[in-house]
């Protein structure tokens, strides 16, 4: 659906007008739907809110927020400390350092800006804290975009609904649109929210009563994008297997 079919139709369902049933109103309910079905997507596992978000690292700075608009979940955090050099970051808790951190000298002494390893196990770390990263490393200088995240972010709300874009269209390469397999899904969230806003709020449909079992069954239709996708299992290495289990 473009946007002003998707109004269309929300007012064809309620049998509402311009008049009845506003604009303004129809995008206050698309937006509290569409975030609601941002975070039904991720259920999808297909990264298909996956965008990379870029930041400066600052000099001694080692706390950045994340971006306003996460949903919950981030994939990877990369970092070029040298300006040259992209370095993977593993996440730490902080329960499990032996170190103190106190001070700047103390995670310099203990941690460098390589990717860690078991052979580096004084690599570049993260922790996450009230909302941002907290990088462990080497000393932080500046560099322009030298953070990046990948990470699941809400779509950008839809502003007006004269558009004649396809909804399912990303409006830019840092913002998302919906699939196209959620359009009608969305619509309904929307018709319920108009019916259940109502002084005498107006009865469902069956169809609408349907609404969360029928959200599942979209999402389902997102999973395994690739239908020729290998799932490879592979064993510990052998020192660290013991004997397989024949000393027991």
């Amino acid at each position: 659906m473009t946007a002003t079919e998707f109004a269309q139709y929300v007012r064809l369902m309620t049998r509402t007008t311009s008049t009845t049933f506003t604009d303004a109103n129809i995008l206050i309910l698309m937006k509290i739907r569409q975030d609601e079905i941002a975070r039904s997507i991720l259920r999808a596992d297909e990264d298909i809110l996956l965008i990379p978000q870029t930041s400066n690292l600052v000099a001694d700075q080692r706390e950045y927020p994340f971006p306003t608009d996460i949903i919950a979940k981030i994939k990877r955090v990369v970092a070029k400390f040298n300006d040259t050099d992209w370095v993977p970051l593993t996440e730490i808790d902080l329960v499990d350092l032996t170190v103190p951190l106190e001070t700047e000298a103390n995670i310099t002494t203990n941690f460098n800006s390589l990717q860690y390893s078991h052979s580096n196990p004084q690599g570049a770390r993260f922790d996450i804290r009230r909302k941002s990263l907290y990088l462990l490393s080497g000393t932080i200088s500046a560099v322009t975009s030298g953070l990046r995240l990948y990470l699941s972010t809400y779509p950008s709300a839809i502003t007006d609904l004269t558009g004649t874009t396809e909804l399912s269209v990303d409006p830019s390469d840092t913002t998302h649109g919906i699939p196209r397999a959620l359009h009608e899904i969305w619509a309904r969230g929307v018709i319920i929210d108009y019916k259940s806003s109502k002084e005498k709020p107006i009865p469902l449909s069956e169809r609408e009563l349907s609404y969360k079992i029928d959200l599942d069954k979209a999402i389902v239709t997102l999973k395994h994008g690739n239908l020729n996708r290998e799932v490879i299992g592979q064993l510990p290495p052998a020192s660290d297997r013991g004997n397989n289990g024949f000393d027991y």
